[in-house]
């Protein structure tokens, strides 16, 4: 997998990652969009669906409080189970799950990347959950409720990403006009911020501590230490190194994705998703499921 330029401690959206104004206003946003995709999505495959706009709003809370746990609570025992003390990869003493989910999700997701491809079973899971969730709350079979709720969220990463790129635009315009409103102080500030940073990595790598100094003794392994599928994902990792070309080409929207999805791609996910999206485009008039009688 391409390193992510991501800092560990980063917001799964990168876009808005410096500003918690910006945080609420995104996922304010997203809530209506994933009300009406939800709708959308349930009308093209399933004879039953949220029926209203408190039903579409109580299934998209739901869905997502499944899901995050679903995730959280198996990525927090995964990475109970990938502890090597002997390499120094542990959990400091006393750690339990509520310090567990109280990290950054970005930093939680690097560390379960200590034993690669082991990190996308939660989101796996997770997946399942959000299927499940639909299964109860409407009448329709577990393998439709899976299709609507992967397509719910393939649009919903899709509207996310265009809701980043927006994003990023008016933080873009926002922090040019800074810059010329107060160029000294914005040159000032920003070397100041690269020496804080700078003084902040010599002390993490000085003094770890917590799950960022796990996630720092995970970094600093030799591409020949810990378990075999390590070992093999590194060797995986030179021969993905010729992809990059790509992966650069394919940067600008990569980059607005959520941090899983990211790794995904630039891991070698583009060649399973380009044919894939292919054959879908192809085959996708047959793929429209037909409605039961009487249902319009």
């Amino acid at each position: 997998m391409l390193p992510d330029s991501c800092p560990t401690r980063c917001d799964v959206i990168p876009v808005i990652e410096h500003s918690s104004l910006l945080i609420i206003l995104y996922w304010l946003l997203m809530i209506p969009i994933a009300i009406l995709v939800l709708v959308r999505v349930t009308a093209f495959w399933a004879d039953d669906g949220p029926g209203t706009l408190f039903g579409a709003l109580r299934t998209i809370v739901v869905m997502a409080l499944a899901v995050f746990l679903t995730f959280d609570i198996s990525g927090y025992v995964f990475a109970r189970m990938m502890q090597d003390p002997q390499l120094g990869i542990a959990f400091p003493p006393g750690y339990h799950y509520w310090n567990w989910i109280r990290e950054p999700q970005s930093l939680k997701w690097h560390v379960l990347g200590y034993v690669p491809l082991i990190r996308y079973l939660p989101v796996m899971f997770a997946l399942c959950a959000g299927a499940i969730v639909q299964v109860l709350l409407w009448k329709i079979p577990f393998r439709t409720g899976m299709i609507v709720f992967v397509n719910q969220l393939l649009v919903d990463i899709f509207a996310m990403a265009m809701l980043s790129l927006v994003f990023s635009f008016f933080v873009g315009v926002q922090e040019g006009a800074n810059a010329k409103t107060h160029p000294r102080h914005a040159a000032g500030g920003h070397a100041g911020g690269h020496a804080g940073a700078h003084a902040g990595g010599r002390s993490m790598a000085a003094v770890p501590d917590g799950l960022p100094g796990m996630q720092h003794r995970i970094e600093q392994l030799g591409a020949e230490e810990g378990p075999m599928v390590r070992r093999l994902w590194r060797r995986w990792e030179s021969v993905n190194q010729l992809l990059r070309p790509l992966y650069d080409l394919l940067q600008p929207v990569t980059r607005h994705l959520p941090l899983p999805a990211r790794d995904f791609l630039n891991g070698g996910g583009w060649l399973i998703v380009i044919p894939g999206v292919i054959a879908l485009l192809r085959s996708w008039p047959s793929l429209r499921p037909r409605k039961s009688p009487g249902v319009l």
